[in-house]
């Protein structure tokens, strides 16, 4: 597989490290005015279940994926009025108006608490119990009740209908007055079955319940018109970046054979009397027989609801019950069948056995054909990409909880990492709910979305704005020109930027002085605080982001006051803060004078004592051959991989090099989603095999991996598809622990984020997400070697090394 399509792309490197922040901490601004009264509790509750309801047909309903429906204006032209005033009242009307744009009468509110209920009511009808029922009503017509209660007796009537060769016009009533499970299906196996056996000449399959699955979720920026990968040379398109979704059929494929068990005379017709009482496999054969054209059906009663597929029931606010289908049944012929010939309403009054007679025999004196012309059903999941929705304001409300409500249900059915939220992800959008409905400014709709995306603890959230997007201004442009870093739960300056408009300031701060606060606020309360916003997987994430973009952020232009302590004397610098490209082209002047080895190019290269070092984000796969021609003399070698790769597929090719056999390196767990009911999901295991390249040059030698905080993602992959393939001793800093396809998740205002969309694990069921990669020799920094640049990560490589030799 190729790596691009399974983890973050490449530039998001950069974004990864160094998003423009745009927080707003606590101490600078003051409460943001809010649009309207939020609502109360049970409002807010109200406004949870439409979102959960929308959430359901979004993903589940039939027609949703056959580009019949657009989600996003079923939620958009529904929800106004429960703004408005989120009453019982409101979110009643509001479903049932959103239930009525999908055009279909299965998917409704409810009267009947209990949905079950109402299907297991028995007719009040009573129906012919007499043994065989057999009246002849004409010469060549014979009417024939056949109800469950005639197998008390164990008789078999099959017969009766080979006796009478003048007969060419059979009426079948299978009506019964109960549900009973074993009567029915004695119906079925000895006089149904046999009889429509007979009535065929090739496999009858019986209509089947099929649904949406879902291998994941597919990036909701796809473009909908291209395709991500051109076909190879011999016509196989690989590696595209849409995840597998599609329809599955989800039954066992019931069917019946041919077998002519049952004498029938020449040119017999058939019209067969139902009701919901009767065996599934009755009512499943007769309406595949009918979708043939090989009998007429007359269903008397509301037609079982599963005829039609399955449907979700869900209990909400208020003692609110509704059902939404989320499936449907699909014929032997690729299509959606025929309905019975008749429905007619179960009346006593209006249901005389000789009116009914008379209609069915009626019905079987007409030519037999389909009763309106069928379509083949698309078998392919259509799935169009999300609309960013790019506005010069902050979107309404509206569209600002459609992303909420986007963004929850993404993860509510598909993360496979929720399990490892912190708080209860069913609960959260009661919590933020408020908070986008507050958020009409652009610092409190960009805070609502920093929280929402962090919330998941997953560090491929991270919260971008497109480039043709709109930028808050003001908000987070500009940091102080200094460098930090987080040691044992202590924060230290490790480098002054060189602002020659601020000199004198600056001068009064040293490299090793620790931060006690900002802006008077505790170092301590201050990272807890951003911890709500920051997007990281574990603390060594967390740290990263802190330390290299949100420490003492802030508008540009702004003073902070930054609190150090320097050999128990504690002190107060004003300093202003600086643009943001400003700050990091001093960074990017920063010069760090490592011990052992710079890590600047060449990036392969031959160390003292014949110990090779390569660093393998910053080489690519076509470069492998002449790499290997380098180190093959060297029986040691040092594979640097921190930070992110240039090149996609690195990991995999070099694994390749190394790998002596065929390999399985690790395997990925994706979220198989049929179904809202949880319960009835899976999940799908794909193995990561290396295969060996020919090439033996970098084979059989001893490796030493290194690792920090910087790899995540495809950064990760690579660290596990080398020890995977090598008894490697990996050397570092834990990992961000955020693996797994970067799927992307928009937001209105022209935002996007991600989340992991599958689970990567080691061989021996280890974890990457959270925990980071393996790591042999843990390695702690120390204050000295991050003030002088010294690599103590590589220096540990070479210490033993040196030991060893």
């Amino acid at each position: 597989m190729n790596l691009e399509t399974k983890h973050v792309r490449p530039f998001l490197l950069a974004v990864l490290l160094f998003i423009p922040a745009m927080l707003l901490p606590f101490c600078v601004f003051p409460q943001l005015k809010k649009e309207a009264k939020a609502p109360d509790s049970a409002g807010i509750r109200r406004i949870a279940d439409f979102a959960r309801v929308w959430g359901v047909i979004h993903y589940f309903h039939p027609n949703m994926g056959k580009g019949k429906l657009n989600a996003d204006s079923l939620m958009i032209a529904n929800i106004g009025d429960l703004l408005a005033d989120p009453s019982a009242q409101n979110l009643k009307k509001s479903l049932a108006t959103m239930l009525s744009d999908l055009k279909d009468p299965y998917s409704k509110l409810l009267n009947d608490p209990d949905p079950k209920s109402a299907a297991q009511k028995n007719t009040s009808t009573q129906y012919p119990a007499e043994a065989l029922g057999n009246y002849q009503l004409a010469k060549k017509e014979l009417y024939l009740a056949v109800p469950q209660e005639l197998f008390l007796k164990q008789r078999v009537p099959d017969s009766i209908i080979g006796k009478h060769k003048a007969i060419r016009s059979f009426v079948i009533d299978l009506r019964n007055n109960s549900l009973n499970a074993d009567l029915g299906l004695k119906q079925y196996i000895r006089f149904v079955q046999p009889l429509i056996a007979s009535l065929i000449n090739s496999t009858l399959i019986f209509p089947t319940s099929r649904s949406f699955y879902y291998k994941g979720l597919m990036r909701q920026d796809y473009p909908h018109d291209l395709s991500i990968r051109s076909p190879d040379e011999k016509g196989f398109i690989k590696d595209q970046l849409q995840v597998h979704n599609g329809f599955r059929n989800i039954s066992e494929g019931a069917y019946l054979l041919p077998a002519k068990s049952v004498s029938l005379p020449e040119q017999a017709r058939f019209c067969f009397l139902v009701n919901r009482n009767v065996n599934i496999n009755t009512l499943r054969s007769l309406m595949a027989l009918r979708n043939r054209n090989l009998c007429r059906l007359i269903f008397v009663g509301e037609l079982p609801e599963y005829l039609h597929g399955d449907s979700f029931p869900m209990q909400l606010s208020d003692g609110l019950s509704l059902q939404i289908r989320t499936s449907e049944m699909i014929y032997e012929d690729g299509t959606l069948g025929t309905f019975p010939d008749l429905i007619l309403k179960d009346d006593p009054e209006t249901l005389l056995k000789s009116d009914l007679q008379r209609t069915a025999f009626k019905l079987l004196h007409t030519p037999l054909k389909n009763t309106a012309e069928k379509t083949i059903e698309n078998t392919v999941y259509i799935r169009k990409p999300q609309y960013s929705y790019p506005s010069a304001t902050v979107p309404d409300a509206r569209l600002r909880l459609l992303g909420l409500f986007n963004f929850w249900n993404s993860i509510y059915y598909f993360s496979p990492n929720k399990h490892l939220i912190p708080t209860s992800w069913d609960l959260s959008l009661t919590y933020f709910i408020p908070k986008f409905l507050e958020a009409d400014s652009d610092s409190s709709y960009f805070m609502a979305l920093m929280e929402l995306t962090a919330s998941i603890k997953d560090g491929h959230s991270i919260l971008i704005k497109n480039k043709i997007g709109r930028t808050p201004a003001g908000i987070f442009d500009g940091n102080l020109p200094l460098l930090s870093n987080s040691l044992n739960g202590k924060t230290y300056l490790t480098a002054i930027l060189p602002d020659s408009l601020q000199q004198n300031a600056l001068a009064q701060l040293r490299t090793g002085d620790e931060v006690l606060a900002i802006d008077h606020i505790p170092v301590a309360q201050h990272s807890k605080e951003w911890s709500r916003f920051i997007v990281a997987s574990n603390e060594a994430g967390f740290n990263r982001e802190y330390d290299a973009t949100w420490f003492a952020a802030g508008s540009a232009g702004t003073e902070a006051v930054i609190t150090t302590r320097r050999n128990g004397i504690d002190q107060q610098t004003s300093l202003k803060r600086i643009k943001r490209d400003d700050y990091y082209n001093l960074r990017g002047k920063l010069v760090r004078t490592p011990a052992v080895p710079e890590l600047y190019p060449p990036f392969c290269k031959i160390l003292p004592g014949n110990i090779g070092y390569l660093r393998m984000n910053r080489i690519y796969s076509k470069e492998l051959d002449s790499i290997s021609n380098l180190l093959k003399n060297c029986k040691s070698i040092i594979v640097d991989a921190r930070g992110y790769p240039k090149d996609g597929k690195i990991g995999t090719a070099l694994a390749g090099y190394i790998a002596t056999k065929p390999d399985t390196v690790a395997y990925n767990v994706f979220p198989f989603v049929i179904s809202p009911d949880l319960s009835k999901n899976a999940t799908i295991i794909d193995y990561e095999i290396i295969k060996p390249n020919p090439n033996q040059n970098l084979k059989h030698k001893k490796y030493y991996v290194l690792v920090d905080e910087g790899n995540q993602s495809q950064g990760e992959w690579n660290i596990i598809a080398l020890q995977g393939v090598t008894k490697a001793t990996t050397i570092g800093c834990t990992t961000a622990g955020a693996n797994g396809m970067a799927v992307t998740i928009n937001f209105p205002g022209d935002y996007f984020s991600f989340f992991s969309g599958f689970g990567e694990f080691y061989p021996d069921h280890t974890p990457n997400q959270k925990s980071g990669v393996k790591i042999d020799i843990p390695v702690k920094r120390t204050l000295e070697g991050l003030i002088s640049g010294r690599d103590e990560v590589m220096g540990k490589a070479l210490e033993i090394l040196k030991d060893q030799r």
